[in-house]
C-alpha cells in the first residue's frame, strides 16, 4: 500500500539526520592507508574532521543520501510491506526475512549509485593534494564519474551492494519482528520497546555484514588517488588480509553499530508511528 512507501521516506530522512556525522566517521576510517593512518580511531577521527573542517566536514555529502534516502526507503519499507503480506504465512519469522531479502534487492540498484556519490564526497579531502577539492557536490560527483567511467562508473560496487543489501534487511526486518512479538497482541507497542528493537535490529543487521560493506567502500574509492589498487572483489579481499589481516575487515565497526543503534532506532518508531497515525489497529504495531 501507498502508506509503506511514505513511512519509509519519512523514517529514512529522520534516520539519516540522525547518524550522517557518524557515517562520515566510519567511511573515513574505512577507506584510509592502514600504512599510514590518519586517524587513531573514532572519536580521533570526529575530533580531526571538526578542528580541520569544522563541524560541516562531517555533514560533507549528506544532499546526495538525504535526497536519495526518500527514494531508497520508500522501496525499502514499501516492497517489504507489500512482499510480506502477500506470502502464504505473512506473520511468520521466515516471510518477514524473505520480504526484507527482497527489498534489500530492489533498492539495491538506487542504493550502489548513492553511496558511491557520498563516499567520494566523504573522502575527498584524504586524497587531494593541492588543497583543490576533486568535486563541487553530488551533481558534479556524478557528472566527473560519468564523464570518465561512462555508466558502469556509476554503478561501479553494484555487485557487492547487492551482496550486502540481500542478507542485511532480510536479519533486519526478521530480528525486529521477533524482538516486537508479544503475548498481549491487542496493545499497541509502546515507543520505548520501538525504539530499542529498532535499534538492535540495526546492530544485528550490521554485526554480519560489515565486512562486506567494508569491501564495498574500499572498491567504490579505488583509483581515486591514482591508479586502481584492486581488480575486483577478490583481489580486494586477499591484498586487505595480507596487509590487514582479519582485522582489517572490521576496521571502523565500532563507529557503525554506535551509528546504527539510534539511527534505527529512530527509522523504525517514524515509520511505525506513521502508520500507526493513518491504521490504529494493534497490528499497525509491526512494520
Amino acid at each position: 500500500m501507498a502508506l509503506d512507501f511514505l513511512a519509509g521516506c519519512i523514517g529514512g530522512c529522520a534516520g539519516v539526520a540522525v547518524g550522517y556525522p557518524l557515517d562520515t566517521v566510519k567511511v573515513r576510517l574505512q577507506t584510509q592507508d592502514a600504512r599510514n593512518p590518519t586517524y587513531r580511531g573514532t572519536f580521533h577521527c570526529l575530533q580531526t574532521i571538526v578542528q580541520q573542517e569544522s563541524v560541516r566536514g562531517l555533514f560533507k555529502g549528506m544532499s546526495s543520501p538525504m535526497a536519495s534516502v526518500a527514494v531508497i526507503n520508500a522501496m525499502i519499507f514499501g516492497v517489504y510491506g507489500n512482499v510480506q503480506r502477500r506470502l502464504n504465512e505473512p506473520e511468520s519469522l521466515r516471510s518477514h526475512a524473505l520480504a526484507g531479502s527482497v527489498a534489500g534487492l530492489v533498492q539495491s540498484f538506487v542504493c550502489s549509485p548513492m553511496e558511491l556519490v557520498k563516499t567520494r564526497i566523504q573522502i575527498q579531502e584524504q586524497v587531494c593534494t593541492n588543497g583543490v577539492q576533486l568535486y563541487k557536490g553530488p551533481v558534479d560527483c556524478v557528472r566527473q564519474i560519468w564523464k570518465a567511467e561512462g555508466m558502469r562508473g556509476i554503478f561501479r560496487g553494484l555487485n557487492i551492494t547487492i551482496a550486502r543489501e540481500i542478507p542485511a534487511f532480510g536479519l533486519y526486518f526478521a530480528s525486529y519482528e521477533a524482538m516486537t512479538r508479544r503475548k498481549d497482541a491487542t496493545q499497541p507497542l509502546g515507543t520505548f520497546h520501538m525504539l530499542m528493537a529498532g535499534g538492535a535490529a540495526g546492530v544485528v543487521s550490521w554485526l554480519f555484514t560489515y565486512p562486506i560493506d567494508f569491501l564495498k567502500s574500499r572498491l567504490q574509492v579505488d583509483g581515486l588517488a591514482g591508479d586502481r589498487v584492486y581488480k575486483g572483489i577478490g583481489d580486494c579481499i586477499a591484498k586487505t588480509y595480507r596487509s590487514e589481516g582479519v582485522h582489517g575487515f572490521f576496521r571502523g565497526m565500532p563507529t557503525t553499530l554506535i551509528r546504527s543503534f539510534p539511527v534505527n532506532a529512530v527509522t523504525f518508531s517514524v515509520v511505525t508511528w506513521m502508520l500507526r497515525c493513518f491504521d490504529p489497529s494493534p497490528e499497525s504495531s509491526s512494520v
